[in-house]
């Protein structure tokens, strides 16, 4: 399955009321065309009942406020069985994917289930598990995972090489310790000497094209955004 086929299915699982079709009606719009209509209303209403001008930025800040709040509802009302079954999906197209199997070097999230996200934990035990042995006939693997410095959207990639290099955080979300058990400062993904094959970010919802809706708090966006510029 290509790329844009594991998009798909993560935005089905996603937001399924938002872009899946029912065989008696035409596929639904993306939240991101459903965006565009919205705010063109949006304007025209901001502007009637103030008479003040309110910029496309604050439009777009408040839809998207508003879809946020739509998909962690459906989340929310996902039936847990079904949330399982699909993760355990996901993981498989993506370790039997061959842009996974032959790639070095990946950044990946660490799933919160508080937090409803896609599970990764299959795949991060199958990344540590195969770096830790000599098998030749797959290909090793670096794994980066995000640690938060800050509440000002400040997020390292550190790189581990075992599921117990990971501590539970203030939120009790599992992200690495700065330093490995040997006192060395972890190697951070922006330092690193290779670059980066691969990354398994988390979102709350995609469309058909691979557009992302994150959670608001801006870390993976400037995460992406400085590594583009160190690179």
């Amino acid at each position: 399955m290509t790329k844009m086929g594991l998009l798909q299915r993560l935005a089905v699982r996603m937001t399924p009321q938002l872009i899946t079709p029912t065989a008696a009606s035409p596929p639904l719009p993306s939240f991101t065309h459903s965006l565009r209509r919205n705010l063109r209303s949006s304007a025209a209403a901001a502007m009637s009942a103030t008479n003040t001008p309110v910029t496309p930025l604050d439009l777009i800040f408040k839809e998207k406020k508003s879809l946020r709040a739509k998909v962690k509802k459906q989340l929310r009302s996902m039936d847990p069985n079904l949330r399982s079954q699909q993760d355990d999906a996901i993981q498989n197209i993506v370790l039997d994917s061959p842009w996974f199997k032959s790639c070095k070097r990946l950044c990946a999230y660490i799933s919160c289930p508080a937090l409803r996200e896609v599970d990764t934990s299959k795949i991060l035990s199958a990344i540590l598990n195969n770096s830790s042995q000599d098998n030749d006939a797959q290909v090793r693997k670096k794994l980066y995972v995000p640690r938060v410095e800050d509440k000002n959207s400040y997020m390292r990639m550190l790189n581990i090489s075992r599921m117990d290099d990971l501590i539970a955080n203030s939120m009790d979300i599992l992200e690495p310790s700065p330093f490995d058990a040997d006192g060395n400062e972890r190697e951070n993904v922006m330092f690193a000497n290779e670059p980066v094959d691969l990354f398994i970010l988390p979102g709350l919802a995609f469309d058909k094209s691979g557009r992302r809706l994150g959670r608001g708090g801006g870390y993976v966006n400037d995460s992406c955004f400085q590594f583009r510029l160190d690179s």
